[in-house]
C-alpha cells in the first residue's frame, strides 16, 4: 500500500471547490494531499495504519481517487522520496510547465487575488508561484490558493478560476 500512487478523479477535483460530499476534516486533508506523483508513504497527513488504508478505501470507493500505478518502497528519508517522485520515480511525467503557461496562470491568480482576496497572496504571487515549474509544485501552490478561497467562501469563484488555469495547462 505505501508504494501505490493515486490521483483525483474529476469528482475529486470537484469535490475541492464545492465540498458536496461532507468529508471529515481528515478525509479532506488526505484528498488535498493526493496528487498522482506522491506515493501513499509520502503523503503527509495525520492519518496512519488503519485509518490511512480506510480512508483511502473511502476515497477510492467514492470515486474521488483512482490508483494510477506503484513505485517500489525503498527505506529512505521524506525528501529523497519527494527528490525521486519529482524526478519522474513514480512512474509519472516529470510534468514541467512553461514559463509562459505559469505567467498566464499567475495572471489569473493575481486578478482573483484582487477581487476576492483583497491582497492577501501579492506577496505569495511573486515569490512562490514564478517557482512552480512542475506538477508537483504547481497543484501545492494550487491547493494553498484553493483553501484561501475555500476560507473566504469563494468556493463558486475559485471553480470558475479553475476552469482558466486548466485551459491553460491543457495548451501546449
Amino acid at each position: 500500500m505505501e508504494g501505490v500512487i493515486y490521483r483525483k478523479t474529476q469528482s475529486g477535483l470537484d469535490e475541492m471547490i464545492t465540498r458536496a460530499n461532507g468529508l471529515s476534516v481528515k478525509l479532506r486533508q488526505l484528498l488535498i494531499q493526493i496528487d498522482g506523483l506522491k506515493p501513499v508513504s509520502a503523503l503527509v497527513t495525520p492519518l496512519s495504519g488503519r485509518e490511512l488504508v480506510q480512508g483511502l478505501m473511502s476515497l477510492e470507493w467514492d470515486g474521488l481517487i483512482e490508483k494510477i500505478g506503484t513505485v517500489p518502497v525503498a527505506p529512505a528519508t521524506g525528501k529523497a522520496s519527494e527528490h525521486a517522485a519529482a524526478n519522474g520515480a513514480t512512474g509519472a511525467d516529470s510534468g514541467l510547465i512553461s514559463s509562459s503557461q505559469i505567467e498566464r496562470i499567475r495572471q489569473v491568480l493575481q486578478m482573483c487575488n484582487r477581487a476576492h482576496l483583497q491582497g492577501e497572496l501579492d506577496d505569495w504571487l511573486d515569490t512562490t508561484l514564478p517557482r512552480a515549474n512542475t506538477e508537483l509544485a504547481l497543484n501545492s501552490c494550487l491547493d494553498f490558493w484553493n483553501m484561501r478561497m475555500q476560507e473566504r467562501g469563494q468556493a463558486a469563484n475559485a471553480r470558475t478560476y479553475m476552469q482558466q488555469i486548466t485551459a491553460i495547462l491543457q495548451k501546449n
